[in-house]
């Protein structure tokens, strides 16, 4: 089975939902998520939007890079100036989400439907090949 791995600076937002999102949308991949300096937890405004959208993030927790399987197929970066350091893939994606601020709960809600939109269309095309 192909893996996919969302990758971000603390796994606490935006990568972590990302792999929340694949999970609901496929069981196709071994979808997983990480961070270069993870977090203690789950950032609780994104829990809460989760959680408006019936999704829970119960369980869920970050993880380091360390955490990451062997042989990633799909690498996808949030952007965040996120360096990975070595972490071999087959192919990277960038999100490009650091142009979109999450500073507020108001864009903390755009940035989580964005997410969406993007882990579905990723989802969609990987899911052809």
């Amino acid at each position: 089975m192909k893996i996919i791995a969302f990758v971000c600076k603390g796994n606490s937002f935006k990568s972590i939902i990302c792999e929340r999102f694949a999970k609901e949308l496929t069981n196709d991949f071994i979808i997983v998520s990480a961070g270069t300096n993870p977090a203690e937890k789950v950032n609780a405004e994104g829990a809460k939007i989760m959680e408006s959208k019936s999704l829970t993030m119960a369980g869920y927790k970050p993880h380091s890079l360390d955490s990451l399987p062997e042989n990633i197929d799909y690498l996808v970066k949030m952007g965040c100036a996120v360096e990975c350091p070595f972490v071999p893939a087959k192919t990277i994606i960038d999100f490009d989400m650091d142009k979109y601020p999450a500073e507020t709960f108001e864009e903390k809600e755009i940035v989580v439907d964005l997410l969406y939109k993007k882990v579905k269309e990723f989802i969609e095309s990987v899911s052809k090949n």
